[in-house]
């Protein structure tokens, strides 16, 4: 009898100081923005209920559009030997970003590890939730789509973990699940 194995799993990204720096820009510059227009349009009404309007509209835009750059999370879904990685802003848009077979990972390990740092890597993509998450780990492998070595990052759950053992080549098995056994 053949099963498949599926398995989904969301992170909400931490905040790190490139974030916060882009989310304050978006929030000024909506603010300041938001009050420059607003003073044109209580020039143009003399009763001044047009620049309150315009207020009220250019905060809530700000907010609105703000908001996707604060609330972000990563959506991981393994089915049968791939995982799919998706961002969503907000709560509301979903942005699919790239599909992993494990069949093609050569390396996989935690973020500490002194492995990592002897791998040759072409391209970095960060889909954890933070790289100081004690549950991050990473997988190195070659991309299909562009031929470069690739080092991912991201932050499963053990019920992920456990559905990727059956996946993964021998080596990366013995390198990476019995090495987290047995501590």
């Amino acid at each position: 009898m053949v099963s498949d194995i599926v398995c989904e799993y969301m992170v909400k990204r931490k905040l790190d100081v490139s974030q916060i720096a882009k989310a304050v820009a978006v929030f000024l510059g909506g603010f300041a923005l938001t009050f420059l227009i607003s003073t044109f349009g209580s020039y143009a009404d003399r009763s001044g209920m047009m620049g309150a309007m315009l207020i009220m509209i250019g905060v809530g835009v700000t907010i609105y559009f703000g908001r996707w750059l604060l609330m972000m999370e990563y959506e991981y879904s393994y089915f049968n030997g791939e995982i799919t990685f998706d961002k969503i802003y907000g709560k509301s848009k979903r942005k699919h970003l790239i599909d992993v077979d494990l069949k093609a990972v050569e390396k996989m390990g935690r973020v500490g590890d002194d492995s990592l740092n002897s791998l040759k890597v072409e391209k970095v993509r960060d889909y954890s939730a933070s790289l100081d998450n004690k549950d991050t780990i990473y997988i190195y492998y070659k991309d299909s789509a562009n031929s470069a070595n690739t080092l991912l990052f991201f932050t499963p759950n053990q019920k992920m973990l456990d559905a990727m053992k059956t996946a993964v080549s021998a080596t990366v098995y013995r390198e990476f699940f019995s090495k987290t056994q047995k501590k």
